[in-house]
């Protein structure tokens, strides 16, 4: 059936090349048009698929919660003093009345007003029950004592807190009895705020403890994980930032802005993944374009066997560009893979044709006599490799899934243009040009090459098997002493402007990187409940010293029950006798009552059982950013909540350890731990499972594919030694010079034996082809085509090792390795083992078909 396929399409080429040409071309230009369409990311969380829990508590804090996606722009002079503040403070004001008139942002703010520190204080004074814990309640229970009144206004006028410290007769308005700096004394509830020195200045901006930094919170309309439009963020902000520090008295103070954040970062990671791709691409279509000028002997044979690589990638671009529409890190790197890949089966066509055509007959018998020989051999290396690749796919990891089917995508594109696009070129080439001639397609010193390296094997068959065999042993050995790690973070350079800003935001605001989140969803009562929960089980682990600082939701909005509960310690308390010593306390000092009824209504309130504070209640009183970005109602009507939490080592793994978040689990209902240290734990294991899986598979399809072609056991062990030798060897001698595995590794595998089975399906079917059935004859006459098509792939994968992509070196220098050994399994071990066994006895057991 293959034979009567390859005939068939051995003679439409042949007989139409101008036909298939033309399709080719069209389809080309077609492909091509839409190539712009093709979107690139990096983003983590996106990569794991949408229906993994880790990718939902990502999207829920990035896009129902904005955690992650704030842009921050420091404002720096280096003076720091008075004179200095005012060209700070005008840079600063201008960047958020041009972010606020822009649209792009839903908040940006450089500072506080005066009613918004003034409702925190409200906030906390007015509801003073909601928020005493119980050692507060007899510093409360001492303020509200109406024989204590009188002192304790007096105290009150005088005793501003800061940062409230420049609100003056405002501030005792609001809190005459000094209630806010019991219940928020220790700054826990606005810390986000307080940490910020808002007094120096105009006040109420946000500048760093000394004096030399301001800070711009923004908050963007879409999430940092829309590569495009962290782009256009970027890009506004650098066109700003230039224009505010060009006016002239920010010029003369010497003021300067820097973008920080989320935003900066995803712009780093983009110039990442093109810096990446560029270099291992240009090294990949380098090598492998040095190779084939000191290989090929002319010029139009150069651009034949570059034909396939050129047409490849840009069909498979120009397909992935429709689906999936989007290529990550990973993914990307199918141009450097396929760059090496491209000449693999054409080389065989180039090696053939010649071959069959100094037996006698015309340059189209030749051809076609190719077809049905190497042709058939090339659509099952195709199959074989195509088959590692498509179990990739498989995977629930979606950067590996997208990897595998855009690599398989590729290879029957390679397919298509070594069976069809090459064939018709050189026919019309030969038909219209200039004959070829049957010497006219060959290769340079690979042949010798082959031929010496052959002619050692063929006296030495025995010390060859016999290193081989040593060299297996020795890895089977080392295998159970290797360990995988490795990170899959994407880590741009660390003197790049997005660490070198996070650095700064680090040292003059204390605001660190990502932290770790514990992630709850319910209704708000429920959701508020289990958060305090799990905010007393951290804050044994603050006390202990493992964890630096805890944000909680519950520090600006308890539960109803919690409140209930607080209230309780105060119920000796009387409220309505309080408000009246107030109110006679005031008038005895001479001062007007009227701006005071507000908050003595209010404390007659809380004596009469006053309603509990919920979230839309608080909301009003608190400035944006400060609790919705740990508490919001989504679009669902249900609440979810995160907890954050910050670690004393930033490089520890499991600080809370895992049977402790499950017993959480069980006594306070369920909750999504994220961080990105876990995401990566977690993302090793289910690329190793996806790896694992994908192995079984590519194993299962290839013996299947190898025992149908051959039909006998024996031959089809033969054709996989190769394989199984190169990947227990390359994994030994890795692990003897000391090589650090990561899971990436396991990646590798698959491809390996997609890859290098080629070598042995060609070497193979020649050798039943072939009348005489000597094996050292065969193996030099395919000898010089296994080698370059090898070479060019271990250009392909070797150039991975540029990266600076860790990942992607490792699954680089795994591959190049294995294919390099299952090179030297083909071209040695093959005839080795059938020397050894004798050519009489290989001679009955491959003619046993």
């Amino acid at each position: 059936m293959m034979l009567r396929f390859m005939r068939g399409l051995g003679r439409l080429v042949i007989g139409h090349p101008g036909l298939v040409v033309g399709v080719v071309f069209a389809i080309t230009l077609f492909l091509f048009a839409n190539i712009h369409n093709l979107r690139t990311g990096t983003e983590l969380t996106d990569m794991f698929g949408k229906g993994d829990p880790q990718w939902q508590a990502a999207s829920q804090i990035g896009k129902e919660l904005g955690y992650g996606n704030q842009l921050f722009v420091l404002v720096q002079a280096p003076r720091g003093d008075a004179d200095s503040s005012e060209a700070m403070e005008a840079t600063a004001d201008r960047l958020t009345a041009e972010m606020a008139a822009s649209g792009l942002f839903k908040q940006a703010r450089s500072g506080l007003q005066e009613e918004e520190l003034l409702n925190l204080v409200r906030l906390f004074s007015w509801h003073f029950s909601a928020y005493a814990s119980p050692g507060q309640s007899a510093a409360l229970a001492e303020r509200l004592d109406p024989k204590q009144i009188h002192q304790n206004v007096r105290r009150a006028a005088t005793e501003l807190v800061t940062p409230f410290s420049t609100l003056g007769a405002d501030y005792f308005v609001a809190d005459p009895l000094g209630l806010m700096s019991v219940t928020a004394g220790n700054g826990e509830g606005f810390s986000q705020f307080s940490s910020f020195d808002l007094s120096w200045g105009s006040g109420n901006h946000f500048f760093s403890r000394d004096h030399t930094a301001l800070l711009i919170i923004a908050e963007p309309r879409e999430s940092a994980v829309d590569y495009k439009f962290a782009e256009q963020i970027m890009q506004w902000t650098h066109t700003h930032i230039q224009g505010v520090e060009a006016d002239p008295e920010a010029r003369a103070a010497g003021v300067r802005a820097i973008p920080a954040g989320a935003y900066a970062y995803a712009e780093q990671d983009h110039k990442f993944i093109e810096k990446n791709i560029r270099r291992v691409s240009l090294v990949s279509i380098a090598g492998s374009l040095a190779l084939c000028l000191l290989v090929y002997p002319s010029v139009p044979l150069l651009l034949l066997s570059l034909l396939p690589t050129s047409l490849g990638i840009l069909w498979t671009t120009g397909i992935a560009s429709f689906y999936p529409g989007e290529v990550n890190l990973i993914s990307l790197s199918f141009i450097a893979i396929l760059a090496g890949l491209g000449d693999d089966q054409v080389v065989h066509f180039f090696n053939r044709s010649p071959q069959e055509w100094t037996k006698g007959g015309s340059f189209n018998a030749a051809m076609l006599r190719t077809y049905e020989t190497t042709g058939a051999s090339i659509v099952l290396c195709i199959l074989t490799a195509a088959s590692a690749t498509a179990a990739l796919a498989t995977s629930s990891f979606k950067a590996l899934a997208e990897f595998g089917f855009i690599l398989t995508v590729g290879m029957f594109m390679m397919m298509i243009h070594t069976l069809l696009t090459v064939p018709a070129l050189m026919q019309l080439w030969n038909r219209y040009i200039r004959p070829f001639a049957p010497a006219g397609i060959t290769f340079r010193f690979l042949p010798a090459l082959a031929r010496g390296t052959l002619d050692f094997v063929g006296r030495h068959a025995r010390a060859v098997v016999a290193l081989a065999v040593g060299l297996f042993l020795l890895s089977v050995v080392l295998l159970p002493t290797i360990k995988m790690g490795g990170s899959f973070a994407v880590m741009g350079d660390a003197g790049s402007p997005a660490v070198s800003a996070q650095n700064l935001l680090s040292a003059k605001f204390g605001i660190e990187g990502s932290p770790r989140l514990l992630l709850i969803s319910g209704n708000e009562q429920e959701v508020l409940r289990r958060a305090e929960n799990l905010t007393t089980g951290l804050d044994s682990y603050r006390q202990s010293g493992v964890i630096k600082s805890v944000f909680s939701p519950t520090q600006l909005l308890p539960s109803i029950q919690a409140q209930k509960q607080r209230a309780a310690s105060l119920a000796h308390v009387d409220l309505n006798a309080s408000a009246r010593a107030l109110e006679d306390t005031l008038r005895e000092n001479g001062l007007r009552v009227e701006p005071h009824l507000p908050y003595i209504e209010q404390l007659r309130k809380l004596g009469e059982d006053a309603e509990p504070i919920t979230l839309e209640s608080a909301a009003p009183y608190l400035p944006a950013g400060l609790l919705d970005n740990s508490l919001r109602k989504t679009g669902d009507g249900s609440y979810v909540a995160a907890i954050a939490y910050y670690t004393t080592d930033p490089n520890a793994h499991e600080v809370i350890p895992e049977p402790v978040l499950d017993s959480w689990r069980k006594q306070y209902g369920p909750f999504v731990e994220f961080s990105f240290d876990k995401i990566n734990r977690d993302l090793q294991s289910q690329v190793l499972r996806d790896s694992r899986r994908a192995l079984l598979w590519t194993i299962l399809a290839i013996v299947s594919i190898v025992y149908l072609t051959f039909r006998n056991l024996r031959i089809t062990l033969l054709v996989l030694m190769p394989i199984v030798f190169a990947i227990v060897v390359t994994f030994g001698l890795l692990r003897l010079v000391g090589h650090s595995f990561s899971f990436m590794s396991v990646t590798a595998i698959p491809l390996i034996i997609g890859i290098g089975i080629d070598n042995g399906i060609h070497l193979v079917r020649r050798y039943l082809e072939t009348a005489s059935n000597n094996i050292l004859d065969v193996a030099k006459a395919s000898g010089a085509a296994l080698i370059q098509s090898n070479l060019t792939t271990i250009i392909g994968f070797g150039a991975l090792l540029a990266a600076s992509f860790p990942p992607l070196a490792e699954m680089g220098l795994v591959t190049s390795l294995g294919v390099a050994l299952t090179l030297a399994g083909g071209l040695w071990l093959i005839p080795g083992v059938i020397l050894i066994g004798g050519e009489k006895q290989a001679n009955h057991a491959l003619t046993r078909l």
